[in-house]
């Protein structure tokens, strides 16, 4: 299996805000990015349709370990590349 990574392209993502208009990552806030992809992630969680579903309470561990991962850039885009 093989793996291409490239690195002389920035990935640019945009959220959209409550005007319906795209604002750039970086602009949104901390809480408001780990609400959206504690969304993504229990939403695609959810898609796969386990027999026992996913416990609700799940979100704020998703919410605490992405947490971990917001202060460092590279983590970040790596989930906002993953599940936007």
């Amino acid at each position: 299996m093989s793996t291409n990574i490239e690195t002389s392209c920035m990935i640019e993502s945009h959220a959209t805000n409550s005007h319906g208009s795209e604002e750039p990552m970086a602009d949104m806030s901390k809480e408001k990015w780990l609400q959206k992809y504690t969304s993504q992630m229990l939403g695609l969680w959810s898609q796969w349709q386990t027999p026992l579903g996913v416990a609700r309470a799940y979100a704020s561990q998703i919410k605490k370990d992405l947490a971990k991962l917001y202060d460092d850039p590279l983590k970040r885009m790596f989930v906002e590349a993953t599940y936007s």
